[in-house]
């Protein structure tokens, strides 16, 4: 191969891994979030009718964040609940903890407010550490990871 051609394969080669870098990194852009003082905003705004937020969450859930990939079932979200009110999110999942080694919670990076340790590879033993439990919803396909100590919750599609 003469010196133009090997320029142009390793100039091709670079376009190519610089475009593949750039679509990894874009691809939280089309994520959209919401934040919701009360779970009554939530409603209001469609986010429960849309499948964004859990039907069924404590009438008190307040201070509730959720993100989405629009055309796509693929959804994240917290809120917090009054620790009076524990029952009622209990009543939506499953009995008994389940173990989060081994999954996975792809998060787009743009949604600053989901924590470090839920996010890639998930380290039950860390997560465990910090006090929250891990349980999968009665209906549909969402993860739960409460803190019950704090009445916070974070759930998610995996």
């Amino acid at each position: 191969m003469d010196r133009a051609a090997l320029l142009v394969s390793a100039v091709g080669r670079i376009l190519l891994v610089a475009l593949v870098t750039f679509a990894i990194a874009c691809s939280g852009v089309r994520a959209k979030t919401n934040a919701f003082a009360t779970l009554d905003q939530a409603r209001q705004a469609g986010a429960i009718d849309q499948g964004w937020v859990p039907r069924g969450l404590p009438p008190g859930t307040h201070d509730l964040r959720e993100a989405h990939l629009p055309e796509s079932d693929r959804r994240w979200g917290l809120f917090e609940y009054p620790a009076s009110e524990e029952a009622t999110l209990r009543s939506l999942l499953q009995p008994g903890e389940i173990s989060l080694d081994g999954q996975r919670c792809d998060i787009p990076a743009r949604i600053e407010w989901w924590p470090v340790a839920l996010r890639g590879d998930l380290d039950a033993t860390r997560i465990g550490a910090t006090g929250i439990r891990a349980y999968r919803s009665k209906a549909g396909d969402l993860m739960f990871a409460i803190n019950w100590q704090q009445a916070r919750a974070y759930y998610w599609a995996p």
